[in-house]
């Protein structure tokens, strides 16, 4: 775990005018220890950070990385991180067990947009050499994925019960979306679950056979692989600096979805550029891949609202893997708390639309 120092103070010009309804420059900044993972790519924090759009809500974030969510959660827990972005289904599982958290917010999503495209965070693929063309040829082979916890893990486990399979059968292997690509080109694994744009740049080195997208794996419309998560108390305690952190995030999707709606991202791509230091191609793919998805969910739900039918698949998906030791999975209401969300719209001047409410 490492620990990054934003302590510049900025305004930004004219998107963070509008968060005048909010805190301003001149607000007394506020520190949030902040958990993230650093190895995955999402533009949402990205660029923030990149935009101080955080510093302009008057937060200092402490920023901690972790290559896995159960360590993540665990922090959160002890109280060592305020605020953290982890999975939806390991948090789920937490709150489960009896952890005093609540879901404040989503990051981004996976969907299927008005045109019917596809929006997808991670792919299943696989090498062409292994000779797996659907999940049966999974059986005894090694695939690499984000933590035994992760929603993919879970999610894939049920589809290989769904089609007959022992998920033992297989050889999950956890490690960090970076050491996938890698260890894809050298056969050191056979399939991995990989980001969007880790399966292209892979794909780019070794042949490969895209197996299935994300909501393939998953099987739910609206699914995300981070929320935002604090304890209860923490978040009762510190309202206003969940409440900033929330107006950050939100001024950011906004910037992201004008440059992606005005510009066709010029303004995101030169930023992930620079800060994910991708080569111009890897970059443009990243872009058409994920970051122009940006505004597009916005017709069927409020951003960064939290979908209550994904919580309720996740709780059946972590029961069929027997991840709750027969206790019943949290419901949405025990696990979300979008006040927060709200008091950040209301603060930032934003309009709520309960036609498109899917929290509840």
């Amino acid at each position: 775990m490492f620990r990054i120092q934003l302590t510049a103070l900025a305004v930004i010009c004219g998107l963070a005018a509008g968060a005048a309804h909010g805190q301003g420059a001149a607000a007394p900044q506020k520190s949030v220890r902040f958990g993230w993972q650093a190895a995955t790519p999402t533009s949402t924090f990205w660029i923030g950070f990149d935009q101080k759009t955080f510093e302009a809500q008057g937060l200092k974030l402490d920023l901690a990385s972790f290559n896995d969510n159960a360590p993540e959660l665990e922090a959160v827990v002890a109280r060592q991180v305020d605020l953290a972005a982890v999975a939806p289904a390991p948090t789920l599982q937490a709150i489960s067990f009896g952890a005093p958290l609540k879901i404040i917010s989503a990051v981004e999503y996976s969907f299927t947009d008005q045109a019917g495209t596809h929006w997808s965070a991670v792919n299943l693929i696989a090498r062409k050499d292994a000779g797996i063309q659907s999940l049966k040829d999974l059986v005894g082979k090694r695939v690499a994925v984000f933590g035994l916890s992760s929603n993919w893990y879970l999610a894939l486990s049920d589809r290989l019960q769904e089609a007959g399979l022992d998920p033992k059968s297989v050889k999950f292997l956890s490690m960090p979306y970076p050491q996938m690509e890698g260890a894809l080109v050298h056969n050191e694994v056979d399939a991995a679950v990989m980001t969007s744009i880790g399966a292209y740049h892979a794909s780019q080195r070794v042949p490969v056979n895209v197996l299935m997208a994300s909501d393939q794996i998953t099987k739910i419309p609206i699914d995300m692989s981070q929320v935002i998560v604090g304890r209860a108390d923490w978040l009762k305690d510190h309202e206003d600096e969940a409440v900033r952190f929330l107006m950050g995030m939100l001024v950011t999707r906004k910037f992201i979805e004008d440059d992606v709606t005005n510009d066709d991202g010029a303004k995101v791509k030169a930023i992930t550029a620079k800060t994910l230091k991708y080569d111009e191609a890897t970059n443009e793919a990243f872009y058409k891949l994920r970051v122009a998805s940006a505004g597009k969910e916005l017709y069927m739900l409020n951003s960064l609202d939290l979908p209550r039918q994904t919580f309720a698949a996740y709780g059946q998906m972590l029961v069929n893997a027997g991840q709750l030791r027969g206790k019943p999975a949290a419901t949405p209401e025990q696990a979300i708390d979008t006040s927060y969300l709200r008091k950040a719209y209301a603060r930032l001047g934003m309009k709520w639309d309960d036609s498109k409410e899917v929290s509840q």
